[in-house]
């Protein structure tokens, strides 16, 4: 392949300058290969762009203090298979998840136990989603509750990190109170 320079185009269309030549080649790789280098990439977005504070994972890129919940539990969930693909350590990813949990308990605003769509994954607080939505997000709430009781379930040595581990994700499943949510005191439907 021949080197080119390159440029980016921003979200309103305006073009950057031209880089420096550079020169990019591609590797034949194997399904096996490309799935270990798409999961890990996947998994790196999780571990190495968290919030540092919560551990909870950003919006998007360039979201700074925004953080989502529905995207964070993915994130608990990528770092169980971060653990199980030698990515990290159990080590390393129990303290992840400890960080995760605690903030979720300790700083994290709720309502009735459910978390909103965006916090600021520094101090917790509802970021709205719209004018509107600005309390407990029950679908959001509940991908995260999947990862937690995922990984209080993975996390099942005796030791005092596995053992807080449990605690907290035990303690933020049971005060969760989707019955609050019902459309009708009378009804089944949230």
């Amino acid at each position: 392949h021949d080197a080119l320079p390159i440029s980016a185009i921003s979200t309103s269309l305006s073009e950057s300058p031209l880089s420096e030549v550079v020169a990019a080649t591609t590797k034949d790789m194997t399904d096996d290969e490309w799935l270990d280098m798409l999961q890990e990439a996947t998994f790196r977005y999780f571990w190495d762009y968290a919030h540092p504070v919560s551990g909870l994972i950003r919006e998007r890129l360039g979201s700074g203090n925004t953080v989502t919940i529905g995207g964070s539990g993915f994130g608990v969930m990528a770092i169980l298979v971060g653990i199980e693909r030698g990515f990290i350590t159990r080590d390393e990813g129990a303290a992840q998840i400890l960080k995760i949990a605690n903030f979720l308990k300790n700083k994290a605003q709720r309502f009735h136990g459910i978390w909103s769509h965006w916090l600021n994954g520094e101090t917790g607080a509802v970021i709205p989603f719209s004018q509107y939505d600005n309390g407990g997000d029950l679908v959001e709430s509940s991908f995260m509750l999947q990862g937690l009781l995922t990984a209080r379930q993975y996390f099942n040595l005796n030791n005092d990190i596995e053992n807080s581990i449990r605690a907290v994700c035990t303690l933020l499943w049971e005060e969760a109170e989707f019955d609050w949510y019902k459309r009708f005191a009378s009804s089944d439907l949230l």
